[in-house]
């Protein structure tokens, strides 16, 4: 009697506990919590079907840097963001530092003064356009190193300032079309994006006003951008919900939008052509039937997401209050990492794809890692014979050659 007494206790006391944090008005993160469903992933046959054509990736400068988000290439060089804030240029076999837009720091756990490079991409004229999480959107001359603040974080847009600038493209016309992540949390605290409800964004920059336009809105983590190849619509990826939103730019529908493709066996993260009509799509974490993602389990259970959420929230906020009191390293790295994606990258499933789409949104093959010798990547570039992989984890740059220099969708890999 006494064992279930006290179980009966234990059990009261957490269910008081629960009811508690759910019911405060105000606490955070600041957010709504409502019941959402996703599409079960697509089987992994056909097209799908596992294989093992980026195993045994090669790891490049290993060590050297950290968290190669985005890998961009421009007049036979490659070029990436780090954590630090730094854009790197890879020149004759070494780093080269190109530009920074966030101030001088300690390390990663400082992210928020470092700054965060997320998506890249050059226009035609060679200026490299960056979305930094922290500071916004940037165009930068790296031949010179010389940049300027196109969009800033502090800017409001339709009632609500961007948290997150993650991915862009650049139109023709020289039109920006940038996704935001969250204007709720920064990326600091992204964990909480995946369990709220969307507030990411897709928006398209005009140049000559200097003006930010919703394409659209309530996104569960808008990330991935890329215009098609006539430009008559533009898709941004919903990496919390796995799947890819279009756009219309032109024709009958433009104006409005749809889903481009559900279901996808993973979260997308950046987008890119695949220089034939079609599209790469790297999946930044797998799941499947056996192996589905936590914070879309609990879609429909908007309390046990709220719960979940504040209960992060008020384990983080002791350590901010002891820093702000006493600042060090230990109070700092604390705080960083609660709520941070680092935080849940160990629980993602070994396998790591890459998915290749046409321009309808049907999937014309994949690519698969199944031996662990790539983890989370976040983006994919063709260069020089090779598949090179960003990731936002990862202390190397992911490499997998093609045997012979053949057309990019019937990829022959090098193993």
């Amino acid at each position: 009697m006494g064992f279930l007494r006290s179980v009966s206790l234990r059990v009261l006391e957490a269910a008081v506990a629960f009811l508690v944090i759910v019911s405060i008005p105000h606490l955070p993160p600041p957010m709504s919590f409502t019941a959402f469903s996703v599409t079960p992933s697509l089987p992994l046959d056909g097209p799908l079907a596992l294989n093992d054509k980026l195993n045994n990736a090669e790891h490049l400068f290993e060590g050297e840097l950290k968290g190669p988000e985005a890998v961009v290439s421009y007049n036979g060089h490659l070029y990436t963001g780090v954590h630090g804030g730094h854009i790197l240029k890879i020149e004759d076999g070494e780093l080269v530092r190109v530009g920074k837009f966030g101030k001088d720091c300690d390390g990663i756990w400082e992210e928020k003064l470092c700054g965060r490079p997320l998506g890249m991409k050059f226009d035609k004229g060679g200026n490299l356009y960056v979305a930094d999480a922290y500071y916004g959107i940037f165009r930068l001359n790296v031949r010179t190193g010389a940049a300027e603040n196109l969009i800033s974080i502090n800017e409001t847009i339709e009632g609500r300032a961007p948290k997150i600038p993650n991915s862009l493209d650049i139109g023709r016309d020289g039109e920006i079309y940038w996704s935001d992540s969250s204007s709720e949390v920064s990326l600091e605290d992204g964990v909480y994006a995946l369990l709220g409800d969307g507030s990411g964004r897709l928006f398209r920059y005009d140049p000559q006003t200097k003006q930010s336009k919703v394409l659209i809105d309530q996104l569960q983590f808008a990330n991935g951008v890329v215009l098609s190849p006539e430009e008559d619509f533009v898709l941004v990826a919903e990496t919390a919900r796995s799947r890819i939103h279009r756009y219309y730019l032109k024709g009958p529908k433009q104006g409005t939008n749809d889903i481009f493709i559900d279901g996808l066996p993973g979260l997308p993260d950046n987008l890119k052509s695949d220089g034939e009509g079609g599209f790469f799509v790297p999946l930044v974490a797998a799941r499947d039937a056996m192996q589905p993602v936590v914070s879309q389990i609990l879609g429909p259970y908007p309390i046990v997401r709220k719960f979940l959420a504040r209960l992060m929230a008020m384990i983080e906020m002791p350590f901010h209050y002891v820093n702000r009191i006493y600042p060090n390293y230990y109070t700092k790295r604390a705080a960083h990492w609660i709520g941070h994606f680092e935080s849940i990258s160990m629980l993602t499933p070994k396998r790591v794809s890459v998915l290749q789409l046409d321009v309808n949104g049907k999937v014309k093959t994949s690519f698969h890692c199944l031996d662990g010798s790539l983890t989370g990547i976040s983006d994919v570039e063709v260069f020089e014979g090779a598949f090179y992989f960003g990731s936002p984890y990862t202390a190397y740059l992911g490499r997998v050659k093609f045997e012979s220099p053949v057309r990019k969708n019937s990829m022959n890999m090098k193993v």
